[in-house]
């Protein structure tokens, strides 16, 4: 599958996620996030979408996100993730709002590598995770800006990642 078709297949998937909880009450926030694997097996960066439902029912907000790695040619690695986020009350910060959070990582490498007259070598795995995250946004009225870090434990593959983003508040 090509790079574009990946995203917008990320992007639908993520909407496909929000519209059945669309109810009184319920919070869409979606935007954009830049990050790198700053300690893990891939040290990429990686552009990603990340949507943030806030469910009345549930104490935590189901947080659908997908990144795509920035690899050399012939290398592709993509995850996608489904985490619960935790809010931790800070009165002394009425404007940011950390958060600790869980949750699981898909992960799909393939590489396609041309060795010239020699042939060439291609494979790919998908592995299942768990994430462990921390993090923080700020209240901003319907944007909110956050940072965060995250471990991912992927079977053979781990990531540990730093991220930024910009979520826009699209209901609530």
């Amino acid at each position: 599958m090509s790079k574009p078709r990946i995203l917008v297949a990320a992007v639908g998937l993520s909407f496909l996620l929000s519209v059945p909880s669309v109810g009184q009450g319920t919070t869409i926030d979606i935007g954009p996030r830049l990050g790198a694997d700053v300690l893990g097996d891939v040290e990429e960066v990686f552009l990603g979408l990340d949507v943030r439902l806030g469910l009345p029912a549930l104490p935590v907000t189901v947080n659908p996100t997908f990144d795509y790695y920035l690899t050399d040619s012939g290398f592709d690695f993509y995850q996608l993730s489904v985490n619960a986020l935790l809010n931790i009350n800070a009165p002394g910060m009425p404007t940011i709002s950390p958060y600790v959070g869980a949750g699981l990582g898909i992960a799909r490498t393939s590489v396609d590598i041309d060795l010239g007259g020699f042939g060439s070598v291609s494979g790919d795995d998908t592995d299942i995770g768990i994430n462990l995250i921390g993090g923080g946004s700020i209240d901003a009225g319907s944007f909110h800006p956050f940072a965060q870090v995250q471990v991912t434990l992927l079977g053979d593959i781990n990531l540990i990642s730093a991220t930024v983003g910009a979520l826009f508040r699209i209901k609530g």
